[in-house]
């Protein structure tokens, strides 16, 4: 090993060592503090104070990436970019506030052990001190998009199932306001329902039924309904609540309309998809059947000649 790469990795290693030092620090101190927090509250319901039970890995692993989010968050982001983030994670079904930290500081621990594990990789294989380092600027770039990717991994199935799963949960929510139910109780009802077949759709009603509660003004949580998943249809829902509560119209018949447009689109839909199968289908066709077909018709009379000809040959 050369000088030079000696000095790279002891530079990483001090790299290293420092970032994990800063961290278990953090953690140390958010861990005191929260068991202060806890001794104090028991103490003030006049309650004994139960012991603490040893910290397991995997809860341990998660608070110290968690420090780590809340330690950069705050020298990294602007609040433009916190609230583009926000936006994204929400769109994803985390909750923002607890899953902002763990985003952050899962991207800091990818940006301080892929580069360094893509270097060892490199010097273990024994390429040449410049490709070391194009490998390792490679890996810092892809390190930077880990986090990114999982999440839009985690953010595509989640809004299909919003898309397939809100017509039947306006069907129901129809349903429930025409039997008599207030709007709260109504989505608490389809929330309920709709958790065990769709639990996305199951969970935005549920915090949308809980911000109606808690929010003294409606206005903000139709808001945060239309904003916080991106999905049209929850859109034009919050539109026709918000309508319904500013002009006294009933309820049900702007539910029931909004329900028919929204199963007439999707018929739509599948007409669309049904009237491409036909050019999807064109190609394997072209490479699998028709090859199948001409053995099949072709094969017999092309063994024939082959016997004629090689007789005559003969």
């Amino acid at each position: 090993m050369t000088p030079q790469q000696q000095f790279v990795l002891f530079a990483t290693g001090a790299v290293v060592v420092a970032l994990l030092g800063g961290a278990f620090f953090l953690l140390f101190r958010e861990v005191g503090e929260h068991e202060i927090g806890r001794r104090v509250a028991a103490l003030r319901q006049d309650s004994a104070v139960p012991l603490r039970r040893p910290a397991q890995f995997w809860p341990a692993s998660v608070a110290l990436v968690r420090c780590l989010g809340n330690a950069f968050r705050n020298r990294v982001l602007s609040s433009r970019d916190a609230r583009e983030l926000e936006r994204t994670l929400a769109s994803a079904g985390f909750e923002p506030s607890k899953a902002m930290p763990i985003f952050m500081g899962a991207k800091a621990v990818c940006l301080c052990t892929i580069p360094g594990f893509a270097y060892a990789c490199a010097v273990v294989l024994g390429y040449t001190f410049g490709t070391q380092i194009i490998a390792s600027i490679m890996s810092l770039a892809i390190a930077m998009l880990v986090p990114n990717w999982a999440v839009a991994l985690i953010r595509r199935p989640y809004q299909r199932a919003l898309r397939i799963g809100i017509p039947d949960a306006l069907d129901l929510l129809v349903v429930c306001v025409e039997a008599g139910l207030g709007l709260e109780s109504a989505l608490e009802r389809v929330a309920n329902e709709m958790k065990k077949s769709n639990q996305a759709v199951g969970m935005e009603f549920s915090v949308f039924s809980q911000e109606l509660r808690i929010m003294p003004d409606r206005r903000v949580a139709l808001a945060n309904l239309s904003e916080r998943t991106g999905q049209p249809a929850l859109r034009r829902l919050a539109a026709t609540i918000s309508q319904t509560m500013r002009y006294g119209t009933p309820l049900s018949r702007g539910l029931r309309s909004l329900a028919e447009e929204m199963r007439e689109e999707r018929m739509i839909q599948f007409e669309e998809r049904a009237g491409r199968l036909p050019v999807l289908l064109t190609l394997p066709m072209i490479l699998f059947i028709l090859p199948c077909l001409f053995i099949v018709i072709m094969g017999q009379p092309v063994r024939q000649l082959a016997v004629v000809f090689s007789s005559m040959h003969q």
